[in-house]
């Protein structure tokens, strides 16, 4: 209703526009999910065969069944036409083992506790239910308007186009997450405790999976369309502003057990970030005040350069804070193997590497003139982007991590 409906068909929802490639990283995101979330509550051949279903309909969906000769080979067609040579329709078949196998052992081990757990009323159940119902919708969808044109010769209207191909897609594109919530309610419905955050490796986890969510976000989109997803108060800063948004107000009413001296540093680090993440250290001048240009410019006014003095009195206030308080009890932390001190730590490791990427290649381009292909561009924004947007979540879980550790350096 908002969009135009030629922008809409042409662009939004469009093969490999913005909502298909949202449906790919999906995929990719909730097969990690299942793999990870579901090794306590799951059989490792439930959670391959899930892993293949939704590595499947990733391939679906990226229009890989077509490959062989550019005809599906999910279609009866396919397998009745005598064009299609053998040696392809054997190769189909070696393809589509592991969904034949997929399925037959869901059916074997799951359809009657599934169907009983239904009428149970249990959450998992009903979300597998839903998950069946919405594929078959969004399959009708994708096909309804093509089969009445090509059977009867209707044509439609591009609103009703619109309509149909945004409903087909964005059902779609739940399908992954219907999986991930039905994993995540058949874990709770047996009697699952989430101890995952408190693994030292959750946080390296976690970078781990937003490099790879970058890079697959890249591979998916054109250079110019990433871009344009990661650029200056695009998409990704402004969830990343979010984010910071979201951990300073888990500071102030967490009720976390801390000093208020700690607390207040702690909110100062966040709201220093968010304000460097939008741009306020170029307001006082059109130079940046972290950079040492701004001080050695005998050009700028004084005035400026007190004020910003002034801007950076609390950041170095919190950082001599955190040093003299703590740099002894984090080093304790890590080397017992705290999951909240690792976390800091890829908290740390993360910052560094971001802004790494962030001057790479325009220190390269500023020293030896070197220029850069679009793709490669595009490749090192998406990763110091995606990696800055993590920095405050790593914050959030440091301290779900800090409130369970029960060997603790002492905030309070």
């Amino acid at each position: 209703m908002i969009f135009d409906y030629h922008y809409m068909v042409d662009y939004f929802v469009e093969e490999n526009g913005p909502v298909e490639n949202v449906t790919l990283v999906a995929y990719v995101v909730a097969i990690a999910a299942i793999l990870y979330y579901g090794r306590n509550v799951l059989f490792v051949r439930t959670r391959f065969a899930l892993s293949i279903m939704l590595a499947y309909m990733f391939m679906r969906e990226a229009d890989m069944h077509k490959w062989l000769n550019g005809l599906s080979i999910l279609k009866i067609k396919f397998w009745l036409s005598g064009e299609i040579p053998l040696i392809d329709k054997f190769w189909a078949v070696v393809i589509l083992v592991p969904v034949l196998w997929m399925l037959y052992y869901f059916l074997k081990n799951y359809a009657r506790q599934v169907w009983t757990d239904f009428w149970r009323k249990e959450a998992y159940a009903v979300s597998i239910f839903v998950f069946l119902a919405v594929l078959v919708i969004s399959k009708i969808c994708d096909r309804s308007l093509n089969m009445m044109t090509e059977m009867w010769g209707w044509q439609f209207d591009i609103w009703l186009k619109a309509l149909v191909t945004a409903q087909e897609e964005f059902l779609e594109c739940i399908l992954p997450v219907l999986v991930m919530v039905g994993v995540l309610q058949y874990r709770e419905s047996h009697e699952w405790k989430a101890t995952y955050v408190e693994s030292p490796l959750f946080s390296l986890y976690l970078v781990i999976l937003t490099s790879l969510t970058a890079l697959i976000v890249w591979a998916v989109l054109p250079s110019a369309d990433m871009l344009k997803f990661v650029e200056e108060n695009g998409t990704v800063e402004n969830l990343t502003l979010f984010f910071y948004g979201v951990a300073i107000l888990v500071i102030v009413f967490g009720q976390i057990q801390a000093r208020f001296s700690t607390k207040l540093a702690t909110i100062i680090m966040l709201a220093y970030m968010f304000m460097r993440e939008a741009d306020w250290h170029k307001s006082v001048s059109s130079e940046s005040i972290l950079k040492i240009k701004f001080w050695l410019n005998g050009q700028i006014p004084v005035s400026d350069k007190l004020l910003a003095i002034a801007i950076l009195l609390p950041v170095v206030w919190m950082l001599v804070y955190f040093v003299w308080n703590y740099t002894k009890k984090f080093w304790k932390a890590l080397w017992d193997g705290e999951g909240y001190a690792v976390s800091i730590l890829m908290f740390l490791v993360t910052l560094v590497t971001s802004k790494v990427l962030d001057r790479s290649l325009n220190m390269l381009t500023e020293l030896y003139q070197m220029h850069f292909p679009e793709w490669l561009v595009a490749l090192q924004t998406s990763q110091e982007e995606f990696l800055e947007c993590l920095l405050p979540i790593l914050i959030i879980v440091v301290i779900a991590q800090y409130r369970r550790s029960r060997n603790i350096f002492a905030w309070s």
